[in-house]
């Protein structure tokens, strides 16, 4: 009967540190891929912006 109170609690422990740690882990990918999708929208503005640059300066030369 002992054995199966210590059982319990350590597993229950387990958990509460699994979950603690899931959530902080959970946390940390959001926040990357955040910031992955923001450099994204940079890169393609920048490279919306040196295309029109280019077309326009076809057009001024020819």
């Amino acid at each position: 009967m002992t054995l199966l109170i210590i059982l319990l609690f350590l597993a229950s422990a387990g958990l509460f540190v699994y979950s603690f740690f899931a959530k902080d882990y959970q946390s940390e990918v959001t926040n990357q891929v955040s910031n992955v999708q923001i450099n994204l929208m940079r890169e393609i503005n920048e490279i919306k912006d040196k295309m029109k640059d280019e077309t326009e300066g076809r057009v001024k030369r020819g």
